[in-house]
């Protein structure tokens, strides 16, 4: 999709969303390649194909992650940056 125009934006929970935790993966435990999902809060490695962050995002559809080391946003199984002012306040958390 365009920029801008993700269709999971409305999913995000910022309530959920707490980025003082130990920055691992909920699964692996561990601390490289980590992305935070934007729905439920949860950390998990990795974004591509096989990866803990890709087959959460099939299991629970849940789309958007957060990469925790360089704050980019992904949608998720299909692998697109997501960049759109409404997600500042999560990025810069």
């Amino acid at each position: 999709p365009p920029v801008g125009e993700c269709p999971y934006l409305g999913t995000v929970q910022r309530l959920l969303l707490d980025f003082d935790f130990e920055k691992c993966c909920s699964v692996t435990l561990s601390p490289d390649h980590v992305y935070g999902c934007l729905v439920c809060g949860r950390y998990f490695q990795g974004r591509g194909q096989g990866t803990h962050a890709f087959t959460h995002s099939l299991e629970e559809a849940h789309h958007l992650f957060i990469n925790l080391h360089s704050g980019r946003i992904y949608c998720l199984p299909d692998g697109y940056e997501v960049e759109d002012e409404s997600l500042d306040d999560v990025k810069y958390n």
